[in-house]
């Protein structure tokens, strides 16, 4: 049973736990958000702890843990929580409750979101590296090295409110359970994936949601201050039309969103947002050597209108209506323009095109591999996937469709106990990156 995807953006380094996954301990797959065809349903928790170590050059080699549970509270219940701590001094913790059911009404669930860093020394696209002052950092045309080297702390924490709408597949209940064999759905088991209607199939929510972010960083060579606080609600309206929404095959999902922050917090003023994102999921006929074949395309843009628009604050000081580089019309890094660093760019609008071609081969080499064999991995995928996209100063189809950042390369996706790793490795004219998370990308 599950209400809906999720993608839980926040700390990509969980991932890596694939890397120390001899410690994990032996239980089943996850029966109380897809019921494995032949087996009983189960509604006991299931828990699962895994150390595991890392190294970027974010923070050095590090040490790190994370615990997750499903069933917890409620049945469709998942939680998580993950810490590490880098060589350079740099922390993190990061934690995670999702779908959580209220009692005020069957049809009303609640995610919350909690991330404290402490970075020893990061990588921030925003202008004050003195090298570059005749430019605007993170613009479209701006330099690779036009970042600041900065230390300090980033405190993330977001609470969404989702409500099932009563029409489609969820018109009867809220929460639907897929039947699955071997990790990928049985057939007549979805949620949707055929006629595009919200009032026949699919399921649409609509989410409210809170936030607050502050980012105190101080440039290491220049001990410049630079703060960027946001608080504001961000509300969403979701038609998800796909068969399964943890690992899609037909249909498709749209999601449109705005944005407000009313400029409340100390250093930020008041800015909105506009989103739209659209995944279509194609389903291709099995080969010899394959049990799965899906061409996943994607379209994103965003617009923040209140880009030019100022007012003076209490000291006089011309501020503008514009989102911080982290929010609004943001490319590079996880989700979109995988080749670039994390906010690579960011403007007033953006626009990215996304395809992906993924694999699931009929050959499992985890299954014969020591010890990880004792772990539930149905399946895997290997991915191929280009992108292209960019920032502007304005929403204007010629200025978003010219000079366009391309990233391209391939990944590798491992079902590990109903959890979706990924590791995307991905090349661009900046060189190229290896992002690495959980979950696809869209």
């Amino acid at each position: 049973m599950k209400i809906g995807r999720e993608k839980r953006s926040s700390n990509p380094l969980l991932a890596l736990i694939v890397a120390s996954t001899l410690a994990a301990p032996t239980l089943a797959s996850n029966l109380n958000v897809n019921v494995e065809a032949g087996k009983s349903d189960s509604t006991s928790k299931q828990l699962i702890t895994i150390p595991y170590a890392f190294y970027n050059k974010n923070t050095g080699v590090a040490a790190a843990g994370v615990v997750a549970a499903n069933g917890l509270f409620q049945p469709q219940v998942t939680a998580l929580l993950n810490a590490f701590v880098g060589s350079n001094g740099t922390t993190n913790l990061f934690s995670y409750l999702s779908d959580y059911q209220l009692p005020i009404g069957e049809r009303l669930f609640v995610d919350a979101m909690f991330m404290y860093s402490d970075w020893g020394e990061t990588e921030s696209f925003q202008n004050g590296n003195p090298n570059y002052l005749d430019e605007r950092a993170g613009s479209n045309d701006s330099d690779k090295d036009d970042f600041i080297e900065a230390e300090g702390t980033d405190k993330h924490f977001r609470l969404k409110l989702k409500y099932v709408l009563p029409i489609g597949d969820g018109k009867h209940s809220p929460i639907h359970t897929y039947k699955v064999r071997r990790g990928l759905l049985e057939p007549g088991s979805g949620s949707g994936g055929n006629n595009w209607n919200p009032f026949k199939g699919g399921r649409s929510t609509v989410v409210i949601e809170p936030f607050y972010r502050n980012q105190d960083f101080e440039d290491i060579a220049t001990n410049a201050h630079f703060q960027s606080e946001t608080s504001g609600v961000k509300l969403n309206l979701e038609y998800d039309n796909t068969d399964w929404y943890q690992n899609p095959s037909s249909g498709s999902r749209q999601t449109v969103s705005v944005t407000r922050d009313w400029g409340q917090s100390d250093t930020s003023s008041t800015w909105t947002a506009v989103q739209f994102e659209w995944s279509k999921y194609i389903s291709l006929a099995p080969t010899s050597n394959s049990r799965q074949r899906v061409l996943a395309l994607n379209f994103w843009t965003s617009d923040v209108p209140t880009w030019n628009s100022s007012s003076r604050n209490g000291e006089g000081v011309e501020q503008f209506h514009r989102a911080p580089l982290f929010e609004g019309s943001t490319l590079g890094g996880l989700d979109r323009q995988r080749g670039f660093a994390t906010n690579r760019f960011s403007d007033r609008s953006a626009v990215n095109y996304a395809v992906e071609y993924r694999h699931s081969p009929i050959s499992n080499p985890f299954a014969s591999m020591p010890l990880v064999n004792k772990l539930y991995i149905p399946w895997w995928q290997w991915v191929a996937f280009v992108e292209a996209g960019r920032v502007a100063d304005n929403w204007s189809f010629n200025d978003l469709h010219k000079d366009m950042k391309v990233s391209a390369g391939l990944g590798v996706r491992i079902n590990v106990f109903g959890l979706i790793i990924r590791a995307d490795g991905s090349v661009s004219e900046d060189g190229g990156a290896v992002q690495m998370f959980f979950n696809h990308t869209y």
